[in-house]
């Protein structure tokens, strides 16, 4: 199913949304936020704008404040981003990476 821009949550089959929060564990790729009392979502590593997919090999977890902030930049000029405000980007590619290789459980 192809994701149009303000479609809210119907773009992904629900299972499959909640499959990929488990397997990030209910956290943050970006800020390692717990999101268990938190907005959680879910963004596209490479952006659609971008040629990404709905794949879930391209679907990370992400509070709201992260996606938000990526929005549909590409992985790398967030990456600066984030550097620039003093987050470890080793540690979080290295976490977007471990993620999106796992496969979803049901």
């Amino acid at each position: 199913m192809a994701r149009t821009r303000n479609q809210g949550s119907k773009w992904i089959r629900r299972n499959k949304r909640l499959a990929i929060y488990r397997r990030d564990d209910h956290r943050c790729v970006y800020c390692d936020a717990d999101l268990a009392c938190e907005v959680a979502t879910l963004d596209h590593v490479v952006p659609c704008e971008l040629g990404g997919t709905n794949h879930e090999s391209n679907l990370v977890t992400a509070c709201l404040s992260c996606n938000s902030s990526k929005s549909a930049l590409p992985l790398s000029k967030f990456m600066q981003t984030l550097a620039d405000k003093g987050v470890d980007v080793d540690a979080v590619r290295r976490t977007i990476r471990n993620a999106t290789r796992r496969k979803l459980t049901k």
